[in-house]
C-alpha cells in the first residue's frame, strides 16, 4: 500500500512532549505514573483481537515498546479527558500516515475514540500537513467502523492484508482513509 500523505510543517510530532487538546479532551505522552492504569485499558481480549496489542498484557513492556516505536517514527498518545488519568491510546506512524485507537472497556461508550480520531486527524491535517490518513480496522469490527466513520473515514476498495494480533492469531484488515477537502481558490 501507499500512502499520500504530505507533511510538510515546523511541528515536529516526534518530539516530547507532545500534547493535544480538542473535542473535551487532551491527548498527552505516557508516563510512568500511567503504569498502574495500563493493565485495565490494555488486557483485554477483544483489545488483543483486534489490535497488536499482546495479551497476556505487561505494562512495563508496553511502556517500553511505547517510547522504542517514539525514536522509530511512531506516536503513541494516551487519551485522558483532562491531562490525567488515561483512557485509551491515540496511534500515528508519522512516515506512512497510519492511525490507530484502543480505549479501555470502562472507558467506552463516551466518544472518547471518535474524538481522539478527529483530534488527531485535525492535527495531522493542519499541524503535519497530511492530506491523505489511514487505518487498518480487522473485519468485522463494527464498533470500530463506526468510530472510523464517525470521523471522516471511508472504507477504500483496496485489498485486505493479513496481520498478527495480539494474541498471535492471524487477522484480515481493512483499510479505511480519510482525504483532506478540496481547497478552493
Amino acid at each position: 500500500m501507499t500512502c499520500e500523505s504530505t507533511i510538510s510543517s515546523a511541528v515536529d510530532p516526534i518530539a516530547s512532549p507532545l500534547v493535544l487538546e480538542g473535542e473535551g479532551i487532551v491527548l498527552r505522552d505516557w508516563l510512568d505514573a500511567d503504569l498502574p492504569h495500563m493493565p485495565g485499558l490494555f488486557d483485554a481480549t477483544d483489545i488483543a483481537a483486534n489490535t497488536d496489542i499482546p495479551s497476556p498484557f505487561d505494562a512495563d513492556a508496553f511502556l517500553v515498546r511505547i517510547r522504542r516505536r517514539r525514536a522509530q517514527g511512531v506516536v503513541d498518545l494516551a487519551v485522558t479527558r483532562d491531562g490525567g488519568e488515561p483512557r485509551g491510546l491515540v496511534a500515528l506512524h508519522v512516515a506512512s500516515g497510519v492511525l490507530g485507537y484502543a480505549i479501555g472497556p470502562a472507558h467506552r461508550g463516551r466518544g472518547l475514540a471518535s474524538r481522539s480520531l478527529r483530534l488527531m486527524t485535525t492535527f495531522c491535517h493542519e499541524e503535519l500537513g497530511s492530506t491523505r490518513l489511514r487505518l487498518s480496522i480487522v473485519q468485522g469490527n463494527v464498533p470500530s467502523q463506526r468510530v472510523a466513520e464517525s470521523a471522516g473515514y471511508v472504507r477504500s476498495d483496496d485489498d485486505v492484508v493479513e496481520r498478527t494480533n495480539g494474541l498471535g492469531q492471524p487477522k484480515l484488515l481493512e483499510t479505511w482513509h480519510w482525504t483532506a477537502p478540496a481547497v478552493s481558490g
